[in-house]
């Protein structure tokens, strides 16, 4: 090949190699996006009267549980005074009672400390107006009681 012959001159506008290619994914890109919008679209009203459904639905039933936890917190105090109420009735029945058991034994006490210095007092007055008599009661009385206690030692 001659020297002359490679040496041309060109005019005009180069397209490099690819952007055809290019122009033509881009172009096909859109078009694809075009088609794909109005189905997007229509999903996302779909969901959008979904959630329009649903979120009545959901703050009614969040309204209810609200309702029903301030019922329960209603309840909770009341029921939380009823039974403290009803404990300081019983301790005070307990107390009523301990009281009233107390002053029962302190009524007997008093009955049997009386009862004794009956006894003691008429026990007196006998060993003063018999004393011989007295005397020999106490000694039957010991020599029983060391009968007694002097058979326990076989």
């Amino acid at each position: 090949m001659d020297n002359d012959k490679l040496n041309t001159n060109a005019t005009g506008t180069v397209t490099p190699i690819g952007s055809n290619t290019k122009n033509d994914a881009h172009n096909t890109i859109e078009k694809a996006a075009d088609k794909v919008q109005p189905a997007a679209d229509k999903a996302a009203a779909s969901v959008h009267a979904a959630a329009d459904k649903i979120q009545p639905a959901a703050e009614k039933a969040a309204s209810a549980v609200h309702n029903t936890v301030d019922k329960l917190a209603d309840k909770v105090p009341a029921a939380a005074d009823r039974l403290a109420t009803k404990a300081h009735e019983t301790v005070e029945k307990v107390s009523d009672k301990a009281e009233e058991v107390s002053g029962t034994l302190g009524q007997k006490a008093a009955d049997l400390n009386v009862a004794y210095q009956r006894l003691a007092e008429t026990g007196r007055s006998y060993v003063r107006n018999s004393p011989g008599v007295s005397v020999l009661v106490a000694l039957a009385a010991g020599f029983a009681v060391s009968k007694l206690l002097g058979s326990r030692r076989d």
